[in-house]
């Protein structure tokens, strides 16, 4: 069985993968000009490599002779890129992501605003346009003409700023994407005093706030503040690096990626805020539980709260990729069908996870309790997130499949709020008829005058006549559902019915 289903899978998945083989790819550009901010990224990416040549092909040139192109547009390219790099308030992440590009920035579609660039009192606003180069290549954005044509006026000057002026030359001269040495070691410097201002801030933070703690009303509130307090501090960190890093303008290509780095703080703080917010929820249902619900909700909640952070950070992931400007539809697309294998290959674990979350949930017996389950006699031990575990009175542990477990006959005697006392005598047959009808009175009243008994209006009954023995049933509860209880009343019930039987001379058959 488990051969054929993982052969199942197996085809299952190759059956997936080659439909998606199979399926006729889009046109794409080659370049990743095919949304406003992946166009720019691979821009500034060309040129922080040197290859101005292959940045050209992100300008459309077509205002430019053809002879002149070549020569023409590397150097458009490297002045464009220090006019964005000269620009500390343009970022890359504020780019549109969408193939139609943002339709808020400019009435016309096809346009999209990059920055906005102020020279000599003047501002110039430097765009792309969609374009369709040929009828069989896709629509890509491109610098327009216009954009090209402004280049020139809006070179900075080369000149070394204040601060540069007084370094040495090799940490103005050398640089890392785009950015002078110097800019670097200040951003390391500033990040690691902002992690010794921030942690003595935290420190602070804590002192007051557990000298406000003495006077809450509510001291368990004190958790709800402490799992707030450290991602909220993150956060601020994180905000408070974009401040610094944007004083020390870095050049385009290098804001970018700080920029990621910072999204990817600020989410994960969200993110570790949330999961924080799921354990104080659970731990609190947890405490609200009784003894044995507790013990026995305890893998449901230990299974939600696996999959409340992985779902959690799932989607931080979604959004710190997308955000990031990757495709994530090729990788979704994979994971399902490689998710539907592996549910195929595992469907019998997963079916004894969700039996065991059926079981709990439905609550038919709890750890603790004792009960005949199918054909087996014991006491439930644990309910896991697999399989179920009995004691047996022969102090034997046995463990069944959740699923199987949940498909049982679950016969919970714990959960009995009295128990049934009914044995069955047989009386000789030549007994005398008005001998047994005395016997039959005189056993209910013994039975209604006993106050740890509860009858019926016929708690004793003839029930059977056979060639040698009259049967009479006698049915009662005994007012008690401890184990150890009832035995001892049922001990005493027999003694009773003893007394009763010699004192009329009824002899059992």
């Amino acid at each position: 069985m488990t051969y054929s289903l993982r052969l199942s899978a197996l085809a299952l998945f190759l059956c997936g993968a080659s439909l998606l083989s199979a399926a006729p790819p889009k046109p794409t550009d080659a370049l990743g000009r095919s949304n406003p901010r992946s166009a720019v990224t691979g821009f500034l990416q060309a040129c922080t490599s040197g290859n101005y040549q292959k940045a050209s092909e992100y300008l459309d040139l077509r205002n430019i002779a053809a002879s002149k192109r070549a020569s023409q547009g590397p150097q458009l390219a490297k002045g464009l890129e220090s006019i964005l790099n000269s620009d500390s308030r343009f970022s890359v992440l504020r780019l549109s992501q969408d193939p139609q590009g943002n339709p808020n920035d400019d009435p016309n579609p096809n346009l999209e605003h990059v920055a906005s660039i102020v020279r000599y009192g003047q501002t110039s606003t430097l765009e792309l346009e969609r374009v369709r180069p040929s009828a069989t290549q896709p629509q890509i954005w491109l610098f327009t003409p216009g954009t090209v044509a402004a280049i020139p006026l809006l070179i900075p000057s080369a000149g070394a700023t204040g601060v540069e002026a007084h370094l040495p030359r090799f940490l103005v001269v050398n640089q890392f994407l785009q950015t002078p040495i110097w800019k670097w070691i200040a951003l390391f410097i500033l990040f690691f005093v902002l992690i010794v201002i921030f942690r003595y801030v935290v420190r602070l933070a804590v002192l007051i706030l557990r000298a406000f703690q003495v006077h809450w009303r509510h001291p368990a509130r004190w958790i709800w503040v402490q799992a707030m307090i450290e991602p909220w501090l993150l956060f601020l960190f994180a905000i408070g690096f974009g401040i610094v890093s944007h004083i020390v303008s870095p050049a385009a290509l290098a804001r970018m990626y700080i920029g990621r780095t910072i999204l990817l703080a600020i989410v994960a703080a969200f993110a570790w805020f949330v999961i924080n917010l799921l354990d104080l929820f659970l731990l609190r249902l947890d405490r609200m539980l009784e003894p044995k619900q507790r013990q026995a909700v305890h893998s449901m909640i230990y299974l939600g709260r696996r999959a409340g952070k992985l779902f959690i950070i799932g989607v931080a992931v979604i959004v710190v990729i997308n955000n990031w400007g990757y495709q994530l539809t090729t990788i979704i697309a994979g994971l399902g069908v490689t998710g539907i294998a592996i549910a195929l290959a595992a469907q019998g674990t997963i079916a004894n996870v969700f039996g065991g979350v059926s079981v709990i949930g439905d609550a038919p017996v709890l750890i603790g309790d004792y009960g005949k389950f199918g054909t087996l006699l014991g006491t439930v031990e644990d309910i896991g997130l697999r399989s179920t575990r009995i004691r047996t009175p022969d102090r034997t542990l046995v463990s069944i499949p959740n699923d199987a477990f949940a498909k049982m006959n679950l016969e919970n005697y714990t959960a009995r709020d009295k128990i049934l006392f009914n044995p069955s005598l047989h009386i000789k047959r030549e007994t005398p008829k008005d001998q047994l009808r005395r016997c039959v009175e005189a056993l209910e009243n013994m039975l209604k005058q006993n106050p740890s008994v509860e009858t019926g209006r016929s708690p004793v009954r003839v029930s059977a006549l056979a060639a040698g023995f009259f049967t009479v049933d006698l049915f009662a509860y005994a007012l008690t559902t401890d184990e150890e209880q009832y035995f001892k009343i049922q001990g005493e019930l027999l003694l009773a019915i003893d007394d009763v039987l010699a004192e009329l001379k009824v002899e059992l058959a």
